[in-house]
Formats: C-alpha cells, structure tokens, sequence
C-alpha cells in the first residue's frame, strides 16, 4: 500500500505544479508576443500560440525530483541536473529565437557524453542486435551517445501536431514507471510517474485547440528523460529477473516505436530526394495523416493507439530473439507506412478530377 501512495503522491505533486506554473507562462508569453511563428508554411495552425509548454513541465519534473529523489538513490541526480540545464537552456533558446542545427546538435552531444560518462547511464551489451553482444567501455559510450542523440531528436521532430509527443511521453513513462516498479527501482519509478503526471496536466492546455506548444524546451527534455528510462531499463533488466521479458531492447523500441519510426522515416526521406536530413518538411508520418483529412485529435489517437499495440506486441513476444523482433517491427512499420501513402494517392487521384473540372 505505501509504495501505491508514493507513487501517486510524486504524480499529484507533478500535476500541480504544472497546473500552477503553465497559467502563468500563458499569461507571460501572451503579453510579450512570444507566440509560435505561424507564417511558417509548415505549421499547423494559422494563429499564434506560445511555445514555452515545456518550461511549465520541466520546472515540475526538476522540483518534484528534489523532493522525492536524492543522489545515491540508484540514479547520478547531479549529472542529470547538469545535462537537464545545458539542454533546458540551449530549447529556450530556440523556442525564443532559433537555433542553428549545427549548435542543437553540438549540445546534444555534450548532454548524451555528461548522461554517459559522469552519470554512466549507457548500453553495455546489445544482446545480439546485429550480432553484437558485449560492448568495450568505448563502444558502450559511442552508441550510448548516439542513442541519446536519437531519441531526443525523434520527441523533438514527432512534436508537430497538438497532444502527440505529450500523449506519447505519458505512455512511455507510465510503461517504463510499471517495469521500474517491478524491478524494484524506486526512484526511477518516481521519476517516470512525475513526469507522467506533468505532462496530463500540460496536455490539458496542448491538446486541440492548443492553448500552448510544447516546444524545443519541452520536446528535448523529454526525449532525454526517455533515452535515460529506456537506457537504465535495459542494463537493469540484465541485472533483474523480476521482470519476464527475454527481449529488453525490442521492448524498449516498442515503447518507443512512433517516435523512432517517424524520426527514421523522414531521414530516408530526405536523403532518397537529396535533402538535408536537418530541413524541417511536412513528410512527417502525422502531417501526412492530416493530409488524408484526418483532424489532430483522431491522428493522435491513431498513432498513440498504435504504439500501444506494439508495446503489447513486445510483451506477447518477449521470449523471442531480439533481431526477430526488429525485423517484425521494420516490417510491420513498412507496411503502416505504405498504407498511409497508398491512400494519399487515391486521395490525390479522386481530388484530381474534381479540380481540373472546376478550373
């Protein structure tokens, strides 16, 4: 019973915050103009809206963890304080002005090497992922880094349409919060469900009609609080028998599929039509929904329903070899993908006729 109070105590204490700091970051950002440029071609909405969503929940998370976890705990709290300011601060500052790719990128990498070395939160063994199983200090570091990297950019790029990466995040960190409660890890339970519980009272000023956007402060410091939840909960599933999964990496890719999937899919993308990998499109997996005429809302159900049924795929399949399980996710994915194109075509072809008759 205790360990059920805790938990919701962290969360309630998450929830509040937020609900007492996001009224007052609206109110601020209205009254200096701070609003999300919508002039933008690839923006959804034709009206401004503040983008400084993440300020709100970051704060919380920060405070809530001061309260419930210390250093020592099972978690290096000061690394991750530092990595949390250099990354808080360097989102602020592209919500407020821009930021270049090449800097984003820069202080990415400085953030993933502080989580990896001082904080030593890094993949030790792939466990047959391309055949490779055991990794040396320095290959540990160098796909940690790049890992980290990823998935702070895959929250950043998915963050497109109102309630998707918050919704995604909630079911990311109630789904690595259940497994870290089941492996006994108290304080990265607490900090999955205070970040959980901040962004539900966030998403109800985000999701449509947004009253305010996540941002870049809001997106990177998810994505980096998901890598490091993803990252701890494989190497302590190696450690754990508490838990019946054989297949932690596929497991943590399930948790993670949408926003991996979509980060992945636009790369290929660019990179098939000789386009920096860096430009901002609208080939994003969810703008490509909006196109078939769905609204943010029902495209925002349809993914976060989707990740959930890869997340109870994982699970049905846990004892299966984990390069399987990538190759069964890949091709599921492919084929997701190719109906969406697919009916976008037909869309296209039916829209056609219309419009040429009308001219």
């Amino acid at each position: 019973m205790f360990p059920a109070i805790y938990y919701l105590c962290v969360t309630a204490i998450a929830v509040l915050l937020v609900l007492m700091i996001l009224p007052s970051v609206i109110h601020v950002a209205r009254q200096k103009n701070l609003f999300d440029d919508h002039s933008l071609s690839r923006k959804e909405h034709g009206y401004g809206i503040p983008r400084l969503g993440g300020v709100a929940f970051c704060l919380s998370i920060i405070l809530t963890s001061l309260l419930v976890a210390k250093n020592g705990s099972g978690l290096p709290m000061y690394d991750l304080y530092a990595a949390t300011i250099v990354l808080f601060v360097m989102g602020v500052k592209d919500d407020l002005t821009g930021v270049h790719f090449h800097t984003k990128l820069t202080v990415q990498a400085v953030v993933a090497t502080i989580i990896t070395v001082p904080g030593d939160i890094r993949i030790t063994n792939l466990h047959g992922i391309f055949n490779l199983y055991q990794l040396s200090y320095v290959q540990s570091i160098f796909v940690s880094v790049l890992v980290i990297m990823f998935i702070i950019n895959s929250f950043n790029l998915i963050d497109g349409i109102d309630g998707l990466a918050g919704t995604l995040g909630v079911i990311a960190c109630c789904t690595f919060g259940c497994c870290f409660i089941l492996t006994n890890q108290t304080a990265l339970a607490a900090l999955a469900f205070s970040t959980a519980g901040a962004l539900v009272a966030f998403l109800a000023y985000n999701y449509s009609p947004a009253k305010i956007f996540m941002g870049d402060a809001g997106s990177l410091f998810l994505g980096m609080l998901c890598a490091v939840f993803a990252i701890k909960f494989i190497t302590i599933k190696e450690v754990s028998s508490n838990l019946n999964l054989q297949t932690a990496p596929a497991f943590a890719l399930a948790v993670l599929i949408i926003p991996t999937f979509d980060t992945c899919s636009v790369i290929f993308t660019r990179l098939i039509n000789k386009k920096s990998p860096f430009k901002p499109d609208r080939n994003h997996i969810h703008h490509r929904m909006l196109r078939l005429g769905l609204t943010h809302m029902q495209t925002t159900f349809i993914l976060c329903f989707t990740n959930l049924l890869f997340i109870g795929l994982a699970f049905l399949l846990n004892h299966a070899d984990n390069q399987l399980m990538l190759l069964l996710f890949a091709a599921i994915l492919f084929m997701f993908n190719g109906v969406i194109n697919q009916l976008l075509r037909v869309k296209a072809k039916l829209v056609f006729p219309v419009g040429s008759l009308v001219s």
